[in-house]
């Protein structure tokens, strides 16, 4: 009896620290969030400064006089302004929210601000209006209308300062994987000499349109699928499932690994949205092959 109380509990036990062991290294990094890297912010105002202070060098004695008289009169201000002990500044959750989706238009704005001076096609993803757009210079070439989106928790979970950072700049691709060509031509062989010319030679016809997976990884941790919202079949169904089944293999992988040294690497925040197929061709062929990305959410 009590060998077999000490079997049950010694079992217990390890089942115990073998779920904690996986639930930590391996179901709570791909379940919930992880951080968000920062965007790098560009540098600016550096001419400004020094020109400031040089001119602050020569004229000395006379801004010093104003900066005191300035520095009394905030003073003044501040005390008149500043709340007195029982009275206590407070935000309401609304205020907050608001807040925060000002700020979050004002990155969009400045992201595509600094896009308008480049000579590139660039990708502007809405997911609030449920729009891709592709832009040249501040202006819209094209509008896509998407009709799912789905987001990982990596990215849904971060409502802070995080996801302002990390929305700050531009995103700009890696690399990207897709089951279409991104130019399409045709090959036709020259004739070496108007006999060989003036033989009946039919000219090559155009591969059949196939069906569209395109994956694109950014930088800064963002993965963006785009998936037609056509139903795929044959040939078309096998090799999307077989690009699918490497990303998963690729994850569980990892997972795996994690067991054996209790440390699971970030799971890539992804974003996945559905478009008719020919908006998807459209979208995937026009842009660059380094294109970058505004978004939105």
């Amino acid at each position: 009896m009590a060998k077999k109380y000490l079997f049950w509990s010694v079992t217990t036990l390890l089942i115990l620290i073998a779920a904690y062991v996986l639930t930590m290294t391996v179901i709570l990094p791909v379940a919930t969030k992880n951080p968000l890297p920062e965007a790098v912010m560009p540098k600016t105002g550096v001419k400004g400064d020094n020109n400031a202070k040089k001119s602050g060098k020569a004229d000395n004695t006379p801004k010093k006089n104003e900066k005191t008289a300035k520095s009394a009169k905030k003073e003044e201000t501040k005390v008149q302004n500043s709340p007195g002990p029982d009275e206590s500044v407070s935000y309401s959750k609304d205020d907050l929210l608001k807040l925060f989706e000002l700020k979050k238009t004002e990155t969009l704005l400045r992201s595509r601000y600094n896009l308008s001076s480049e000579d590139s096609i660039y990708l502007v993803l809405d997911l609030i209006k449920k729009v891709a757009t592709l832009e040249m210079k501040g202006i819209p070439l094209h509008d896509s209308d998407i009709k799912k989106v789905w987001i990982s928790n990596s990215i849904k979970m971060f409502h802070t300062e995080a996801l302002l950072h990390w929305i700050s700049q531009p995103f700009v691709l890696k690399n990207a994987v897709a089951t279409i060509e991104k130019v399409q031509f045709l090959v036709k062989k020259a004739p070496k000499d108007t006999i060989e010319a003036n033989k009946f030679e039919p000219l090559p016809t155009a591969r059949k349109t196939e069906d569209v997976y395109v994956v694109m990884n950014f930088e800064r941790n963002l993965q963006l699928v785009i998936q037609q919202s056509e139903k795929s079949e044959g040939e078309d169904k096998l090799r999307i499932d077989s690009l699918k089944n490497s990303f998963v293999k690729s994850e569980t992988d990892k997972s795996i690994k994690a067991l054996s040294v209790f440390k699971r690497d970030p799971i890539m925040p992804k974003i996945v949205i559905t478009v008719p197929k020919s908006e998807a061709i459209i979208l995937y062929r026009a842009l660059p092959h380094k294109p970058k990305m505004v978004l939105r959410m």
